[in-house]
């Protein structure tokens, strides 16, 4: 397996998992896994690109020219994928802030929770 490759675990559920939290985790896990899947087929197609062009220009001596042609190479790609990247870019956007939500909502049902169970015990006991 290469770096770029590496797969990214999941969140743990808990016993006591609300279900604000069970939310939080699924789409957190579903999250990463879109981003991963994304990552995955851009490194793929650079790469493959890349090594193509590498072929293309062993022969060369000139590591000034191999530079530049790497740059330019670089430099067209990404203007090529701008579209594509930015599109991405957006949608990782709207996805964090939907994560911010869902976070707020999972830890206000954690607090509501362990006061509620806080008190349920203060009025047992007394």
């Amino acid at each position: 397996k290469l770096w770029y490759q590496r797969r990214v675990r999941g969140y743990g559920k808990r016993l006591d998992e609300t279900p604000a939290e069970m939310a939080l985790r699924l789409f957190a896990t579903e999250l990463h896994e879109w981003n991963h899947r994304y990552w995955s087929e851009q490194n793929k197609q650079y790469l493959a690109l890349k090594e193509e062009l590498l072929d293309e220009i062993e022969s060369l001596e000139c590591e000034d020219e191999i530079e530049r042609i790497m740059g330019e190479f670089y430099r067209t790609y990404l203007l090529s994928n701008k579209k594509n990247f930015n599109s991405y870019t957006s949608q990782w956007r709207g996805h964090n802030l939907k994560l911010l939500y869902l976070s707020g909502r999972a830890k206000g049902s954690r607090i509501v929770r362990t006061v509620r169970n806080t008190f349920k015990r203060s009025n047992r006991v007394g």
